[in-house]
């Protein structure tokens, strides 16, 4: 499983000189994506239902060392090398959906059914570092997709490669048996 860190890493690579509003929204929405494509967090790293929206708080404090005002140019130990292929094609296309919206817009935009729950009835301008419920962040970017607005579009499954061998399809099978080994866990126990 990929880190806050690393999807930040990959963020800072895709959008150089990043502000920081951008940059936690971005995390935000590469989670909610990942949970609503595959039913499983992208990180386990907390969001928490801040003033501006979700921010990942253990990121915001390892960036917050290095950035140069609102700006970040790389994440203190991120390692976006370590992300697996659709890791990596998640947080990309999710990067090339929003990188039209302001960072203001983003935030407007995060303010969804996950981060209003934390919020649990908040003015809009006061301060809190309650949790966003993974299961509600599934439920809202699930409900997304069936509303049928515009979306990232989901990455391509691992096998659209028909010139495989042996030795290919062995490798491919235990890079996706390492990569959804907690789906499969899940579904074992249904």
């Amino acid at each position: 499983m990929a880190t806050v860190y690393n999807v930040g890493q990959l963020i800072t690579e895709l959008v150089p000189s990043i502000d920081k509003m951008r940059l936690y929204k971005l995390c935000f929405f590469s989670q909610g994506w990942h949970l609503a494509w595959t039913g499983m967090p992208l990180f386990n790293e907390e969001l928490q239902a801040w003033t501006m929206g979700p921010v990942p708080k253990s990121l915001r404090d390892r960036s917050d060392r290095i950035a140069d005002g609102w700006i970040v140019s790389f994440i203190p130990n991120g390692d976006s090398t370590t992300l697996s292929s659709y890791e990596r094609s998640v947080v990309e296309n999710v990067v090339a959906f929003y990188n039209a919206y302001s960072s203001e817009e983003l935030s407007e935009i995060s303010h969804g059914r996950a981060w209003l729950e934390a919020r649990r009835g908040l003015p809009h301008d006061a301060k809190s570092e309650q949790p966003l419920s993974i299961t509600t962040i599934r439920e809202e970017f699930t409900d997304r997709i069936r509303s049928g607005e515009p979306a990232p579009t989901a990455p391509a499954e691992i096998f659209n490669n028909t010139d495989f061998n042996f030795e290919d399809m062995l490798e491919t099978a235990i890079e996706i048996e390492k990569e959804w080994h907690r789906t499969f866990e899940l579904l074992a126990k249904r």
